[in-house]
């Protein structure tokens, strides 16, 4: 295969994966959107307004300086149900040393196989796309209110089984809390110098996010239905603006109710929503958790591909 032939097949690939991700950055203009995809079935469930939600496991996706506000040692896992046969794996695992969070994460993502017809008339069916990222993250407390962090990935990306790059990428983020259950985040993810294939290099999908979180208990916990059996209830509002490389910002919102029952289980419900987006809108999800288990379950609408679902798993240690 020529160096221009595998030039316009990269670019094509690049932009039917980004479609059937359907990551954040614009289609066909960066390599890796699968970066941005929502890995984690708690933040996709919350439309991804996931910026200035303070110590999930997830937030390593969304924004390294909430991970200082993690409260133990945990590891979650997700998988992400795309667009065919698309498919996300993610893993993340904070490990909290006093004021310090190191968190080690993997994501692999397979686009699926394409048919192609090459010279000759020799057609044939390849991988169309395999993206991975191995995270080593660092965040640090420097107070009650106050969190920031760092991540440092190494991305490979295969296409077709012919072509690959990889590339070292950067986040940086910090999450404040000034108090009466308020959390403002901020972070900038995938920054880098991009991916080399032959000649061409393609930029790293590069976002911007800002973030605000309100948490605000429910007294008496069983408002909401009087004939509930419940010990405690909270309510989580979320919103992010999002910026991507070369495209317009947009916004997504979400909201999250949490329920302990007296038996020990705790039911979470929540419901998101993606502003301006041309494939992606409402988002629902449900959790249920007990003694140090956490399961964790999203669901999306959809526009004009067939809607995710996603489901994950937590465990505290």
């Amino acid at each position: 295969m020529t160096k221009t032939a595998l030039k316009i097949l990269s670019l094509s690939l690049a932009a039917w994966a980004a479609c059937a991700g359907r990551a954040s950055a614009e289609p066909g203009l960066t390599a890796a959107p699968s970066l941005n995809a929502p890995l984690g079935a708690r933040s996709a469930a919350l439309g991804q307004a996931f910026t200035a939600v303070p110590g999930s496991p997830e937030s390593l996706n969304y924004n390294p300086g909430a991970l200082a506000f993690a409260d133990g040692f945990s590891v979650t896992a997700s998988y992400l149900r795309g667009f065919e046969d698309a498919g996300h794996s993610f893993l993340a695992a904070p490990l909290k040393f006093g004021p310090l969070v190191l968190t080690p994460g993997y994501m692999h993502f397979n686009a699926g196989d394409i048919a192609l017809n090459l010279t000759g008339g020799v057609t044939g069916r390849v991988n169309a796309e395999t993206d991975s990222a191995v995270y080593a993250s660092a965040a640090y407390r420097f107070s009650e209110r106050f969190g920031a962090g760092a991540t440092l990935k190494r991305v490979r990306i295969e296409l077709a089984e012919t072509a690959s790059a990889s590339a070292m990428l950067f986040d940086a983020g910090a999450l404040y809390s000034p108090g009466g259950g308020f959390t403002l985040g901020a972070a900038l993810m995938n920054s880098g110098s991009g991916f080399k294939f032959e000649e061409a290099s393609d930029p790293a999908p590069a976002v911007k996010r800002l973030g605000a979180a309100w948490r605000v208990d429910i007294n008496p916990p069983n408002l909401l239905d009087p004939s509930t059996d419940l010990t405690h209830s909270d309510a989580m509002f979320t919103a992010d603006w999002i910026g991507a490389y070369k495209d317009r910002g947009y916004f997504q919102m979400g909201a999250e109710l949490n329920m302990e029952m007296r038996m020990g289980l705790t039911v979470s419900m929540r419901s998101g929503y993606q502003f301006d987006r041309p494939a992606e809108g409402l988002t629902f999800g449900l959790g249920f958790a007990a003694n140090k288990w956490a399961f964790d379950f999203s669901f999306d609408t959809g526009k004009e591909m067939n809607a995710r679902q996603q489901a994950g798993v937590t465990y505290k240690f």
